[in-house]
């Protein structure tokens, strides 16, 4: 089995949040936010600290219901799923996974095979050839019968996402998924997250990273949506200094066929 051979969805459907408004007490949190994933592409949802990214994750994950507003996966309504064809649909990787048992990493990754069973302890298949082929994927065979309480940060990470594509989905939402990694790790991790074709949004703070392996970006600042679209196209220097407040720009890469972020060295004082 290859990651190819995960998909177990016939296409890979657009993911559409449309008129999403969240409130937390008298706060917006996010304000009317009208996003579109495009099937198949990986999509970086960009902003500073507290402009909303996880909330809309969560929204989009069906996680969480908005004070208004739809999510559609394909023309389904996220949240007319039952829980567990939800789950066999979108994945979500959390920026702080975390588990107080003291499972192995094989138990872990294992966990995502829970959607795929008849019913909560029901004989038959387990999927323990998916459940290899991930480990394999992000690296952790040789840690299968390890303790979790014994991983450091970025073998746990790795773990979850294992987890996570064991739950076969066709949408993958993924949450600082580069945080507890070296840069040779954020690398691997974003490139597989790449080659997988599934639809996926990616929350990231690392603009470079987003250049490099996000195809579209969404861009939220205070809740709402600055600008969307191709990376290359969205990413302006006037979209950078309004919303990051800094002079920067993508220009192209003096040796690879795509660009790069060139930052000016200058960064507001109210920043």
């Amino acid at each position: 089995m290859t990651h190819r051979d995960l998909c177990v969805h016939s296409s890979t459907p657009d993911l559409r949040a449309s008129g999403i408004v969240v409130r937390l007490g008298v706060d917006v949190v996010l304000d009317d936010v009208d996003v579109l994933a495009r099937g198949g592409r990986v999509t970086a949802l960009l902003g500073p600290n507290g402009s909303g990214k996880t909330t809309l994750l969560h929204v989009l994950a069906g996680l969480r219901k908005p004070d208004r507003g739809t999510v559609l996966v394909g023309d389904v309504a996220i949240r007319s799923l039952s829980h567990r064809r939800r789950a066999q649909t979108v994945a979500l990787v959390e920026q702080h996974a975390t588990t107080t048992t003291d499972l192995t990493v094989r138990q872990v990754v294992a966990l995502g095979r829970l959607p795929h069973r008849r019913m909560l302890g029901a004989r038959g298949d387990s999927g323990a050839e998916v459940v290899d082929t991930v480990m394999d994927l992000v690296g952790l065979t040789h840690l299968a019968d390890r303790g979790w309480t014994t991983l450091s940060g970025g073998e746990r990470q790795r773990a979850h996402l294992a987890r996570t594509l064991a739950q076969q989905p066709a949408v993958l939402l993924l949450d600082e998924p580069t945080n507890h990694l070296d840069l040779g790790q954020q690398l691997r991790f974003l490139a597989l997250a790449r080659d997988l074709g599934l639809t996926t949004v990616a929350a990231l703070h690392d603009l470079e990273l987003a250049t490099a392996f996000c195809d579209d970006v969404v861009v939220l600042n205070h809740g709402r949506v600055h600008g969307q679209g191709p990376v290359t196209s969205t990413l302006t220097a006037s979209l950078l200094r309004e919303v990051y407040h800094v002079d920067a720009s993508l220009d192209p890469h003096p040796r690879l066929d795509r660009h790069h972020l060139v930052w000016d060295g200058h960064v507001e004082e109210n920043s």
